[in-house]
């Protein structure tokens, strides 16, 4: 009886076509079940000569691969999308009816020009305003649809930070490229940015998966469709911004994807992260009203 494992925690195909591969070559296996899979045994002397013979096959067949790595799901993703919805209503009631007698509008949008002057949490504050209520309700229902997948796939404080900071970055280079005198406001530029983060954060996490180059792409693919469908419709639509909030969370997403991110269940640092969130944004409109 062969005495030594050579590959363990196969899956049953996988295992039988390595076996093939030991049979034609003339060298005796066994498979075993063991606690995580099928496991191939090999005597001693031929380990090296069924090592060298497996190592060319799977270099020379990369349909044999690692099993696919399953997403990460962590939990809370709607109070995400909860805190989201209700900071953007809170903020629309406070512009409508002028709280603490300020023109909150005024004090929030993105002006490029005031923005360059150095009025940088304009970047951050135009991320909640909105134009009138059909501009709201779109953005609410958007970007629960797109950011309720980040916060799954991310957790919901480290997707919200990631969402609010890529989205102040895309505004801001808004403001930069645009004309003197531009002015934007809305939430979309960040419902954008959910949808890159999701779309290639997704991409990077299965490179290492048994797929075809179409399939790793799916998400990618997917997400420049939504982003053609939904975010270069109406008069009053800033491309420019919607495509900066597109590629910010898409180049945002791989660079999160090989950070050691806390596992599903750890709470504490979604916790941070949301923090930090909330701070950023309470110290932007503190500045833009005091």
């Amino acid at each position: 009886m062969p005495n030594r494992p050579l590959a363990l925690d196969l899956s049953e195909q996988a295992a039988a076509e390595l076996g093939l591969v030991l049979t034609a070559v003339g060298i005796h296996y066994e498979l075993q079940r063991g606690d995580a899979g099928t496991e191939i045994w090999v005597d001693e002397p031929d380990r090296p000569r069924a090592a060298s013979e497996l190592h060319r096959y799977l270099g020379e067949n990369r349909r044999v691969a690692p099993p696919q790595r399953a997403l990460p799901r962590h939990p809370h993703a709607a109070w995400g999308a909860a805190a989201y919805a209700a900071t953007l209503m809170s903020v629309s009631a406070a512009a409508l009816y002028g709280f603490g007698a300020r023109n909150w509008t005024a004090r929030g949008v993105l002006e490029a020009d005031l923005f360059m002057r150095g009025e940088w949490w304009r970047a951050f504050t135009a991320l909640t305003l909105h134009a009138d209520a059909a501009h709201l309700f779109a953005n609410l229902l958007f970007g629960v649809v797109f950011a309720y997948p980040a916060a799954q796939l991310l957790g919901v404080g480290v997707a919200w930070l990631a969402i609010l900071l890529c989205g102040g970055l895309a505004y801001a280079l808004d403001a930069w490229l645009a004309p003197s005198g531009h002015s934007v406001l809305g939430a979309s530029t960040a419902v954008f940015v959910a949808l890159g983060l999701a779309s290639s954060f997704s991409w990077r996490w299965r490179t290492s998966a048994a797929l075809t180059r179409m399939q790793r792409a799916a998400p990618l693919v997917a997400g420049v469709a939504l982003l053609a469908f939904t975010g270069a419709g109406g008069e009053r639509t800033d491309l420019l911004a919607h495509l900066l909030g597109f590629a910010t969370g898409t180049l945002a997403g791989p660079v999160l994807a090989r950070l050691p991110l806390p596992a599903p269940g750890h709470s504490r640092p979604q916790w941070w992260a949301g923090a930090v969130t909330a701070a950023i944004l309470g110290l932007s409109w503190g500045m833009a009203l005091w």
